[in-house]
C-alpha cells in the first residue's frame, strides 16, 4: 500500500483511512482501492499485476551498526526482457507486527530472459534483535521488443577469483565487447552478484562509467561464504 501511495502522491494515512477494511501489508493482485485526492474520493483503482516471474522471499544481514540489508531474489524465466522491478519488503517483532518497511529496487533497471537479479533495500539502525521478514513484488513489466533504450551488446569476463579462501570477497573483471560498426556507448552499469552454495544473495558491487568499456572490481559477502558471483550488465547508447 506503501507504494500505491507514493505513486498517487497520497500519504500512507490517508489511503488507510480511505480503505478500512484492507490490510495495508498483504494486498492481493486485483484488490480495489478508494484513492482519496485533495480530500474527495476521486477514483477505486485495482492494484497493479506485475508479469508473471519467479521470486524467492526475502533474505536479510545485520550491519555492525544494528542495521540491516535485504535482498529479494527474481528470476526471469520468461521469454522477454523485464523492466521498472520493485518489492515491499516488511520487518516483523517476535508478537508478528511490522516495525519497518520499505520500496527494495534493482540495481537496474532491466533483467533479461534467463537471469536472475536481487532488489535491495537498507533498514537504518536500530535493528531489534529478533525480527522475521516477508515480501512481495509490487512492479515488474514486459519490456517493448521495438523498445531501443538499452543495448544487447556481449559481455566478456576476463577472471572472477574468489579470495581469503573462505569466501569473504570476490574479485572480478571484464570488458565490454564493442561491435565493429559502433562507438562507445554512453552509459554502462555492471553488477556482481555474489551468492553463496544454497543459493542465497549474500552481496552485491554495482560499477558505473560514462562511456568506458572495461571494468574491475571487488564484491564482499554480508553473510556466508561466497560460492559464485554472477554478473549483470545494462548498456545504454
Amino acid at each position: 500500500m506503501l507504494g500505491i501511495a507514493l505513486q498517487y502522491a497520497v500519504t500512507l494515512e490517508e489511503l488507510q483511512a480511505a480503505n478500512l477494511g484492507v490490510d495495508p501489508q498483504f494486498l492481493s493482485v486485483g484488490t480495489g482501492l478508494i484513492i482519496p485526492l485533495e480530500g474527495e474520493i476521486l477514483q477505486v483503482v485495482p492494484t497493479a499485476t506485475p508479469v508473471e516471474t519467479t521470486w524467492h522471499p526475502p533474505i536479510c544481514y545485520r550491519t555492525g551498526d544494528d542495521g540491516a540489508w535485504c535482498f529479494l531474489l527474481v528470476e526471469n524465466n520468461g521469454s522477454t526482457t523485464l523492466e521498472n522491478l520493485s518489492a515491499w519488503i516488511g520487518l516483523y517483532d517476535p508478537a508478528g507486527m511490522v516495525f519497518a518497511s520499505q520500496i527494495a529496487v534493482g540495481p537496474l533497471n532491466i533483467i533479461r530472459p534467463g537471469q536472475s537479479m536481487p532488489l535491495v533495500v537498507f533498514f537504518p539502525p536500530p535493528i531489534p534483535a529478533e525480527f522475521t521478514v516477508s515480501g512481495e513484488l509490487l512492479t515488474a513489466l514486459d519490456l517493448p521488443l521495438e523498445d531501443t533504450r538499452y543495448l544487447d551488446w556481449p559481455i566478456y569476463i576476463e577472471y572472477v577469483e574468489i579470495n581469503n579462501g573462505v569466501g569473504i570477497s570476490a574479485t572480478l573483471a571484464g570488458m565490454i565487447e564493442l561491435p565493429e560498426d559502433r562507438t562507445a556507448p554512453g552509459q554502462v552499469w555492471v553488477v556482481a552478484v555474489a551468492y553463496d552454495q544454497d543459493g542465497n544473495v549474500v552481496g552485491m558491487r554495482k560499477w558505473d562509467s560514462e562511456g568506458e568499456q572495461s571494468f574491475e572490481m571487488s564484491v564482499y559477502s554480508l553473510g556466508g561464504a561466497i560460492e559464485r558471483v554472477e554478473v549483470l550488465v545494462e548498456i545504454r547508447p
